[in-house]
């Protein structure tokens, strides 16, 4: 059963609003998950009695813009009028005065302007009768440089978040950005020859359907998507190709995986800076250890915060008696310092035996130190 034909029945949302950006942002965004049908109205609807039934809609979004409409009487009498309709509404950044007025709307939520994809889609999820609250969280396996194995962590923490529960079996996507290569197609044997080129030109036509129909199913428990497509980095819609594929496809999961590559992309630090959790990826150099410190810092401050940004140091190899050459774990304690790191031990028999193979390291040995290691962060994360 694919993901839409999950859906009973579609809700109907009304979006009223003066503001032509806005109000075609609000379209877009909602206009690619199938489980919504939207309608759009300007703010003089409002006192034209007869022009649309408010009780035919499901929910309400009203965008006050800078305040001005809250002076006007037929808002609140509107608003009175239709109190049961759940009500959201989008504004720029209010004054004091203009927000009492907004509180008075007796609305269920407000989002400022300018808006975000995700923040609107996780808000209407949240209010829309029927939907409930979008529980979907996003985690980011970031390379700090080319090379590091952060695709073949990002396959087997995909594997690990789809491990059923007691109660439920989670709904896991894989989200290959790596246009350039498509590499986790052909790790995991699932190479997607589905040309994008003409869904570039027009990323309006991706919602739940054409994902369902992109994605590929893997014995792992997740859906990979991941297309080796070079022209999307160059194209002029391409970050807005990437960033619909991801809301679409994270709106309906439990968990995402983004696999993101060590260059820049057009939407790499606009994905990094709203994921839930993020894994940087690097190797036991110190060139690969200032990089993923370099990352590290960089996200801090895109974020406001460290929370859920985890460093990984992947391929480490202990040195018997602390002989030889390379790094030691005590080294690394130098270049971090109280950045928390995580050790994944090098284990080149079960990961080269796996990516030969085109299968996942636990389908190798699933008591193997890499899958162990993987298995702690799927526990930070989850």
């Amino acid at each position: 059963m694919t993901a839409h034909m999950n859906i009973a029945a579609s809700t109907k949302i009304l979006v009223l609003s003066d503001d032509a950006a806005a109000a075609s942002f609000m379209l877009d965004t909602f206009g690619s998950l199938s489980r919504y049908d939207v309608r759009h109205l300007s703010l003089k609807a409002l006192g034209e009695k007869g022009r649309f039934d408010p009780t035919q809609f499901d929910l309400i979004v009203l965008d006050v813009d800078n305040g001005t409409l809250l002076q006007q009487p037929e808002l609140f009498t509107f608003r009175t009028s239709y109190r049961d309709i759940p009500l959201v509404v989008v504004s720029e950044d209010l004054p004091d005065d203009m927000l009492r007025l907004l509180f008075r709307l007796n609305g269920n939520d407000w989002l400022k302007k300018p808006l975000e994809r995700r923040a609107l889609i996780d808000m209407i999820s949240t209010h829309a009768p029927g939907t409930g609250a979008s529980d979907s969280r996003v985690h980011a396996v970031v390379s700090a440089v080319g090379g590091a194995g952060a695709s073949v962590i990002a396959s087997s923490l995909a594997h690990v978040l789809a491990q059923p529960t007691k109660n439920s079996t989670p709904r896991i996507d894989l989200f290959d950005t790596d246009f350039c290569s498509g590499a986790l197609g052909y790790y995991l044997n699932l190479v997607n020859d589905y040309d994008l080129k003409p869904v570039i030109a027009n990323p309006s036509r991706v919602d739940l359907e054409f994902i369902d129909l992109v994605r590929k199913r893997h014995s792992g428990g997740f859906s990979l998507l991941s297309f080796k497509q070079p022209s999307v980095l160059l194209a002029p819609k391409g970050r807005e190709l990437v960033l619909r594929m991801l809301d679409v496809a994270a709106f309906e999961s439990d968990h995402t995986i983004v696999d993101v590559p060590y260059y820049d992309t057009p939407w790499k630090y606009e994905v990094l800076s709203s994921v839930n959790s993020i894994c940087i990826v690097t190797e036991m150099t110190v060139p690969a250890l200032s990089q993923a410190k370099d990352l590290f810092a960089n996200l801090v401050r895109l974020r406001g915060s460290s929370e859920q940004i985890f460093i990984v140091i992947n391929k480490y190899r202990a040195k018997l008696f602390g002989l030889g050459l390379g790094l030691r774990r005590q080294q690394t304690e130098k270049i971090f310092k109280e950045i928390p790191t995580h050790v994944i031990a090098d284990d080149w028999d079960t990961l080269s035996e796996a990516v030969n193979r085109g299968v996942l390291p636990f389908q190798v040995n699933s008591r193997a130190r890499f899958c162990s290691a993987v298995g702690k962060l799927g526990a930070l994360v989850r």
